[in-house]
């Protein structure tokens, strides 16, 4: 059975049967991400979908790869429908296929040309290498069209909760896609092209050797790395406070009442004990539902509470208007002083938090596009705050985490722990908040830093610059985390070289596809010559 399984999956030419060979691999890969938590669905879903587009030309594997791509997103962004209904997924989910079918298409294209050559012993090593570059490089071009992108469901996410996320330590989380469909790219050649029969064991063990080789190497190598999450630039105290409020982009509540479950369970670290030699209060994504920089009765209730109460300095979300422009901002607020510095969402959500080319999209939904009333700008100020006692934080407001360039860039300016302010009321018990807490875990990897992601109902949690879970709340329950976390000043490798990996990986695909394209051309016109 096994061998007739295997004979069909590395023979069949059926285009049919290649696309739902894509579809299940689709699937595979997006059962991989947290939530669903199996992990090495990631590796099973590339090795099948890279199976599946072997010799096909440009225009049969961009619909298997299509199809694959639907699969794969239609599953991993299921969590939309909760949001607005089924239109932003279906929406969301095509634009993401057709981008994932151009790269299975230029990946089939450049595959069958790198075949084609005379390169002995190396040629495996190139073609998987290159196919890990064009699907890397298919996540760069995910992460900035359209709309300045939605880099959501990367491969290397996936290795979360694996010893292999230490990877991103060293090659960003784009190089870790990279090796994961690297490594299953070797394994598929390995597979189309068995050793012959009657073959000794010793010849089929050196036949092997290469691939077991770099298999293990990828394998073993974070196995072997410890990564130092210590507090070497020394540590603060932080709560995080999680409201359990429905803070919903369209949510109907009465005013203010946002504000007063954050206040309630902020008052009640206090009333605890646990706020004593506090350094630093944070408040999710939209916790203020009033805003205290332009109302006098908000401003007034959240100073009082600062300065009476928590005699400590409070970083929290709110919506405010600054002149004509309409921010997603996180204002820091210091004991008798009020508001000390502010920060503006650099990325809004289209469709979500601004709608792009809005008359367009207004004639063609226009009770979906209507219910946002207001365009909120993009902001140009960093997400640095410079603490009372000397620490610099850096902030993230929820979408942006998924940025990698943003976090480098508050690691740069000398962020030494970062707080990922979010609201995920909008997707209520669906899988994103768990999978943005993972992104969050990624991000703290990454950059080497402690990462205080706090959200409006969850998930909420502490991460160790190492990747590890320090504390999490309960979803759906106000709570409040009160830790003493690592302070750290190193530049990792990932923020020093990590944004590069994306460019010179979509690089490669673009410079490759026009002249596997024409060199296919010019050898099937020699042939039909010959």
């Amino acid at each position: 059975m096994f061998t007739l399984i295997s004979n069909w999956l590395r023979l069949s030419t059926a285009i049919w049967g290649r696309a739902f060979i894509g579809a299940i691999g689709g699937a595979f890969i997006a059962f991989s991400y947290p939530a669903f938590n199996f992990w090495p669905g990631v590796f099973i879903g590339y090795f099948l979908i890279l199976l599946s587009f072997r010799q096909l030309g440009f225009f049969k594997a961009f619909l298997v790869g299509t199809i694959s791509g639907l699969a794969l997103f239609g599953i991993v962004l299921k969590w939309l429908t909760t949001y607005l209904g089924p239109i932003p997924w279906l929406a969301g989910s095509m634009v993401q296929a057709l981008m994932f079918g151009a790269a299975v298409a230029v990946a089939a294209v450049v595959w069958r040309f790198l075949a084609s050559l005379s390169l002995g012993r190396i040629q495996p090593f190139v073609i998987a290498f290159v196919l890990g570059a064009i699907f890397t490089g298919r996540e760069y071009a995910a992460g900035v069209f359209p709309y300045g992108g939605m880099p959501w469901a990367r491969g290397g996410l996936a290795l979360v909760d694996t010893w292999l996320a230490k990877w991103v330590y060293f090659l960003d989380v784009a190089g870790l896609t990279w090796l994961i469909v690297f490594v299953t790219a070797l394994l598929v050649i390995r597979f189309i092209n068995p050793q012959p029969q009657g073959l000794g064991l010793r010849k089929r063990f050196f036949g092997f050797m290469p691939t077991g080789m770099a298999t293990a190497m990828f394998l073993l190598i974070p196995a072997l790395v410890v990564l130092d999450a210590s507090g070497t630039a020394g540590t603060m105290k932080v709560a995080a406070i999680q409201g359990n409020a429905n803070a919903g982009l369209f949510a109907a509540n009465p005013p203010g009442s946002i504000l007063d479950k954050h206040l309630k369970v902020s008052r009640g670290v206090v009333e605890s004990g646990k706020a004593e030699d506090l350094d630093l209060m944070v408040w999710p994504e939209n916790a203020s539902d009033l805003d205290p920089n332009t109302m006098v009765e908000t401003g007034l209730k959240v100073s009082q509470f600062v300065t009476e109460d928590l005699k400590a300095p409070l970083l929290f979300g709110t919506k405010t208007f600054r002149g004509p422009d309409f921010y997603n901002e996180v204002d820091l607020w210091l004991p008798e002083t009020g508001l000390a510095d502010y920060y503006h969402k650099i990325r809004p959500v289209p469709f979500g938090e601004y709608v792009p080319d809005r008359p367009i999209f207004m004639a063609l939904a226009p009770d979906l596009i209507g219910l946002i009333g207001w365009d909120m700008s993009s902001g140009t100020r960093d997400g640095i705050f410079e603490l009372p006692n000397g620490t610099t934080v850096g902030s993230l407001i929820c979408f942006e985490v998924t940025f990698d360039y943003l976090g480098h860039d508050l690691v740069k300016q000398g962020a030494e722990a970062i707080m990922i302010q979010t609201n995920s009321s909008d997707f209520g018990r669906s899988e994103q908040g768990v999978q943005q807490a993972a992104i969050s875990r990624m991000r703290a990897i990454e950059t080497g830093r402690t990462v205080v992601a706090v959200s409006t109902v969850g998930v909420s949690g502490i991460y160790a610059a190492d990747g590890s879970v320090i504390t999490e709340l309960e979803r759906f329950k106000p709570g409040a985390m009160v830790e003493e976390i690592a302070l750290r000043k190193e530049i990792t490798p990932a923020v020093m070289f990590g944004g590069y990996v994306e460019p010179i990986a979509f690089g490669i695909g673009t410079v490759l596809f026009p002249i596997a394209a024409v060199g296919l051309i010019i050898r099937r016109v020699r042939s039909k010559r010959s």
